[in-house]
């Protein structure tokens, strides 16, 4: 039986879910995101996640360029 345990105050759950609707009750606790666009309000932990936002909007100005 897998447990999973809450890292700041030590309860145990029995899913992965029930562990994550909990840590909404520790909100000082949840990880500020990392990486930000400075084009928009999109923000990430993952950099490769901000990488692949970053190509998205260089994608939509040539869209943009190429239709005027």
């Amino acid at each position: 039986l897998t447990v999973y345990p809450c890292m700041i105050c030590g309860k145990k759950f029995k899913s992965r879910g029930f562990l994550k609707r909990h840590m909404k009750n520790h909100p000082e606790h949840i990880a500020k995101k990392k990486y930000c666009c400075t084009d928009c309000d999109y923000t990430t932990n993952k950099k490769i996640s901000l990488h692949n936002h970053l190509e998205s909007h260089k994608l939509t100005s040539k869209v943009e360029k190429v239709i005027e």
